[in-house]
């Protein structure tokens, strides 16, 4: 039995590194903007999609290459929406998405579910910064938001 658990153990860091190791080819963000009715914050996150994608690539450049692996993202709107309706509850404002890494192979996609809070990437941003003096549609924050959110999808690259 420990044999089996070890060769286990032993094939999930092989794929593990193997999914680490691959070129990504694409990088693919979609988001459903005229879901969002906030117009003072639909100015601010009008490129969201295009930001995040180049915020994504910026941050894995050495791996970006003809062939390979995809990076698919899937901004969930409704919590996007709802962020912007609640601005009285900023820090807990979130940017989600379904994130899957399609690899080239049968069983080596993955696939998770990622939230970035305001809080959490205004705090990682600038640790001075006063969340109370700010709102979701603020420059700062939309910034600090995908700056986090594409940290996170690019460490589970490298």
């Amino acid at each position: 039995m420990f044999k089996t658990i070890a060769t286990s153990l032993a094939f999930s860091a092989i794929a593990t590194a193997s999914i680490a190791a691959q070129t990504v080819s694409e990088i693919d963000v979609s988001v459903d903007l005229p879901a969002i009715e906030n117009t003072e914050a639909a100015q601010v996150w009008t490129s969201l999609r295009t930001d995040l994608e180049t915020a994504i690539a910026a941050r894995i450049a050495p791996q970006l290459g003809e062939d390979g692996s995809e990076i698919v993202v899937d901004i969930n709107e409704v919590a996007l929406a709802s962020a912007f309706e609640n601005a009285y509850a900023l820090e807990d404002s979130t940017l989600s998405g379904l994130v899957e890494i399609r690899v080239p192979g049968l069983l080596n996609n993955e696939e998770y579910e990622l939230s970035i809070t305001a809080g959490q990437a205004m705090s990682a941003a600038s640790p001075q910064v006063d969340l109370g003096s700010m709102t979701i549609a603020s420059a700062e924050v939309y910034q600090a938001m995908i700056g986090a959110f594409a940290d996170n999808v690019a460490q589970k690259l490298k």
